[in-house]
């Protein structure tokens, strides 16, 4: 079973279940944005960054319609990053890593090997992310 969901040129990419999962999330990543105070009724809570949030829903929404489903053991994750200017690359990570929680995989603590690369890219319209998502036998 193949398919594949188009967006403006980019493909996510359906990988069966005993191969990595492959996903493509188009446009520029966020990067993980420092957890916000705020005060409610009187009391103090911690949020997310808005911009955070959104990217995290949308790593989300692109592993699932790549067919990704939650792995129970651990996990290998292979991030590459097209991106026009800079970014740090770690901050972009734990978005992704946060973003696959419960789709990809159950927890991020179960990622056991991660490699992150970036690469620059000319143009704006060619930024993106690839992620690859494997169970590791140990």
């Amino acid at each position: 079973m193949s398919r594949y969901i188009q967006k403006q040129g980019c493909k996510n990419i359906y990988t069966p279940a005993d191969k990595p999962f492959k996903i493509i999330v188009c446009g520029r990543p966020t990067p993980k944005g420092r957890p916000r105070l705020g005060v409610k009724g009187g009391k103090a809570f911690v949020y997310t960054p808005a911009a955070t949030k959104e990217y995290e829903e949308m790593v989300g929404w692109a592993a699932k319609s790549a067919g990704c489903r939650p792995v129970e053991g651990p996990v290998s994750v292979a991030i590459s990053v097209y991106v026009k200017g800079r970014l740090d690359a770690d901050n972009i990570a734990k978005s992704i890593l946060d973003g696959l929680n419960g789709i990809a995989y159950e927890d991020d603590d179960q990622v056991i090997e991660l490699l992150v690369r970036k690469h620059k890219v000319t143009r704006k319209e060619e930024e993106r992310v690839e992620i690859e998502v494997m169970e590791v036998t140990t």
